[in-house]
């Protein structure tokens, strides 16, 4: 299997490419490239959580508990009139039960290369990325939808990397590894259950899924990237020769 290095290089590589690819072609606005980057690199990492002390797991539940203990205080800000010290204290309790008995629970629940490598971890991922993203954001359906699509983009890329690593091509064969990662569901019948159960859970919490449909149709997403890949005419940087050069003084804030 791939190391760390290799997924967080991959990730960032495909990631950049695709926002800059549905930004370019204004399927989304510039001003999200840097959160679809973000969430690209984001699933690409995801798959390793059930990694027994992995870099990814313990990145993902110490940026779990910060997010929950500053979703608890201003929860709290809006509800109740704690001093800050006692906002301090709730925040560091929160991030604690998260990233340090949470994080524990999990790893004694879950195996390496289990349910999280695999095809139903996709879905699941995607649609609860769209989920949060529709319910917990300002982000339209649209939006929501292209969140969650990053997130499912980087976990294939991350478990088709596993794979081709799961082949010797110097000698041939397959490694014991192979068909770990790109599998329909885990092997554990109770933990396919459960994110089973999960997903179909999720699937009344999305938004319109026919944003998704003409999201993913081809006039909405093959056309205009065929029609953004080429300069037109086949002039390259002709918007810069074209473009007049700017003049004038410095705009200097006193």
């Amino acid at each position: 299997m791939a190391n760390f290095k290799t997924h967080l290089s991959l990730a960032t590589v495909i990631a950049g490419a695709a926002a800059t690819t549905v930004t370019s072609t204004g399927l989304a606005p510039v001003s999200q490239a840097p959160a679809l980057f973000a969430l690209g690199v984001l699933g690409g990492l995801l798959p390793d959580i059930d990694a027994d002390n992995s870099t990814p797991v313990r990145l993902v539940f110490t940026l779990l508990g910060l997010a929950a203990a500053f979703a608890a205080v201003f929860y709290t800000l809006g509800h109740y009139r704690f001093s800050i010290s006692e906002l301090c204290v709730l925040a560091a309790a929160v991030f604690a039960a998260v990233r340090y008995l949470i994080f524990e629970l999990f790893l004694r629940l879950t195996e390496h290369r289990g349910v999280f490598h695999s095809l139903l971890a996709v879905v699941f991922f995607t649609l609860l990325t769209t989920s949060l993203s529709y319910h917990f954001t300002t982000a339209s359906p649209h939006l929501a939808w292209l969140q969650g699509l990053f997130v499912g983009m980087g976990y294939c890329v991350h478990l088709t990397l596993d794979e081709l690593f799961s082949v010797d091509l110097r000698g041939g064969r397959l490694k014991r590894s192979f068909g770990t990662a790109l599998k329909p569901f885990g092997r554990d019948l109770k933990a396919t259950l459960a994110m089973g159960v999960l997903t179909v859970a999720l699937a009344n919490t999305l938004p319109n899924p026919q944003v998704l449909t003409n999201l993913l149709s081809r006039e909405t997403l093959i056309e205009p990237i065929q029609e953004k890949l080429w300069p037109a005419q086949g002039r390259w940087f002709a918007q810069w020769r074209h473009q007049p050069p700017r003049t004038g003084r410095l705009l200097v804030l006193e």
